[in-house]
């Protein structure tokens, strides 16, 4: 149904154009009338119509004027302008609102039909766009709660992948370089305890998070145990004293606002402004501040154990060393190892002592970081030996040389660790599907086989073999299937059952897609080469 406003100030005129309304779209118009200017603005309000055929010479308001107005209340509508030959200037003023369609009086039926047929299809493919951005809004609405989460996952995990962080920011659409992480912490309820609130968690969670986001530009995570994990996007702090105090001020004004509107007490631990790829420092950073939190909010940079360190030393280089031994990345260890020794000798040239203790502490550091990892076994005269080689090198060069291999080789074996446990891992993994293939077998049975998650099951296996689960599954049956064909004495539905699969079409395109031919004509070649 199509809602059409004819502005006229002549009733012979209203009657022909409804009549030609009416006639060539029956039951698809709902039209209306005005004899003037005012009358036309004022029902165009009320009636809200699709489309408004308007003289331009009207008494009291003109048609320009009148377009104009309707524009302001009803900025979608279709105008058709009806103009004489003699009011054009009228008509190029017309030009500048847009109008879609000028027509001259008298109005040919024909002429007229088509206009507003022409203009019925823009009114429709508006609607249809207007659905189509409406129905993608609200998938993006669905869907941002599960990015959000995505997110926060990441940050939990302490990934380093920030290349996944920024695909996230994108499709979230956040361009800033740097976050904050803020823990916020339920305690009770009022009147109720942290028991209750844990059984009535989501129903406190969804009204948490419309609190939090009108409070800050943020992603929200997902509601874990009495925590709720916020990440707000923002520039690099121009002062970062009063960026803290704005934090705690809309932190405070927020558990105050959860108080009073969810009834739930609460407390917020806020971390540094960080860059996105050093994000899971703030979150750490976030949890600590929450955890000694003794009123409202707390944030890291407030705490008495913050730790603080000279001017000028390079704690971000001590961070990505630590970080790469962690990897069990011994190349990157190595050039961290030496960058930071250079730093030393340059700084503090004279004081040989408080450089030969320092190599002594990171080693010890990255051999503590390695056993954890799992990458060493610890036994307690492994290093006995370590202050005398420290004490006994001759000059700097001696000492870095031993420096940079110690720390190269914790690197190594973290690598060597993880890469023997990943080929147990993989070995054990094939031996499972070869055992287990010819019946239906899905990612999750084997990840559960080997005690991993499917997840990294699923990363692991495709960069041990270079493919992907499925298809590795999927070619071992293929094989298995070919081998059974050769021998010749099952038939296709037999050795489509053999290899795991339930339905004989489903082989034979499958086989097809890997071969280039059914199983039934890979047969008969075999049969062609075994018989010449």
């Amino acid at each position: 149904m199509y809602k059409i406003l004819l502005a006229d100030d002549e009733g012979i005129e209203l009657d022909a154009l409804t009549f030609i309304l009416e006639k060539n779209f029956p039951g698809q118009c709902a039209v209306e009338t005005a004899k003037t200017g005012y009358d036309a603005v004022e029902l165009a309000e009320r009636f809200r119509p699709d489309i408004v055929v308007m003289d331009i010479r009207m008494p009291g308001i003109n048609g320009i004027e009148a377009i104009q107005s309707i524009q302001a209340i009803s900025p979608g509508i279709v105008f058709i302008v009806l103009t004489a030959y003699d009011k054009f200037e009228y008509a190029k003023e017309a030009i500048s609102l847009s109008v879609f369609d000028f027509l001259t009086k008298p109005v040919n039926r024909l002429v007229f039909a088509d206009t507003i047929r022409r203009a019925m299809n823009k009114v429709e493919a508006e609607r249809k766009a207007r659905s189509a951005a409406l129905k993608t809004r609200e998938r993006m609405e669905n869907m941002l709660p599960v990015l959000e989460n995505s997110f926060v996952y990441l940050l939990l995990m302490q990934s380093d992948d920030i290349g996944a962080y920024l695909r996230l920011c994108d499709l979230l659409g956040i361009d800033a370089p740097c976050a904050t992480v803020l823990v916020l912490e339920l305690t009770r309820l009022v009147g109720g305890d942290l028991l209750e609130l844990d059984v009535k968690v989501s129903e406190v969670y969804t009204a948490i998070r419309t609190l939090v986001k009108e409070s800050f530009n943020c992603i929200v995570g997902p509601a874990m145990a009495n925590r709720v994990i916020i990440v707000r996007p923002t520039a690099a702090p121009e002062n970062e004293y009063y960026e803290r105090l704005l934090l705690i001020e809309q932190g405070r004004a927020l558990a105050h606002r959860v108080e009073d509107k969810v009834g739930a007490e609460c407390k917020l631990g806020i971390g540094s402004t960080v860059p996105m790829e050093r994000l899971s420092d703030s979150y750490l950073q976030a949890v600590k501040a929450v955890k000694h939190c003794k009123g409202i909010v707390s944030h890291f940079n407030d705490l008495p154990i913050a730790p603080a360190y000279e001017y000028g030393y390079p704690i971000e280089r001590e961070k990505h060393l630590e970080e790469m031994i962690q990897k069990g990345d011994a190349a990157a260890a190595s050039a961290d190892a030496e960058s930071f020794f250079q730093w030393m000798t340059d700084t503090y040239p004279e004081h040989d002592m408080a450089i030969r203790l320092k190599v002594l502490e990171f080693v010890m550091r990255a051999e503590f970081r390695a056993f954890h990892e799992g990458g060493m076994k610890y036994s307690f005269l492994d290093r006995d030996e370590y202050l005398q080689a420290v004490l006994a090198a001759e000059n700097y060069e001696e000492l870095r040389a031993w420096f940079v291999r110690k720390i190269a080789e914790s690197a190594r074996n973290v690598t060597t660790k993880a890469d023997e446990k990943a080929n147990r891992i993989i070995a054990k993994a094939r031996a499972y599907i070869d055992r287990s293939f010819c019946r239906e077998l899905t990612l999750e049975e084997v990840s559960r086989e080997v005690h991993v998650s499917p997840y990294y099951f699923s990363k692991l296996f495709k960069e041990q073999t270079g493919d992907n689960f499925i298809n590795y599954v999927t070619l071992k049956r293929i094989e298995t299937a070919k081998q059974l064909l050769r021998d010749g004495r099952l038939n296709i539905k037999s050795i489509c059952s053999e290899v795991g699969y339930r339905d004989p079409n489903y082989f034979s395109r499958l086989f097809k897609r890997f071969e280039g031919v059914t199983p039934t004509e890979y047969r008969e070649q075999v049969a062609k080469e075994t018989s010449v």
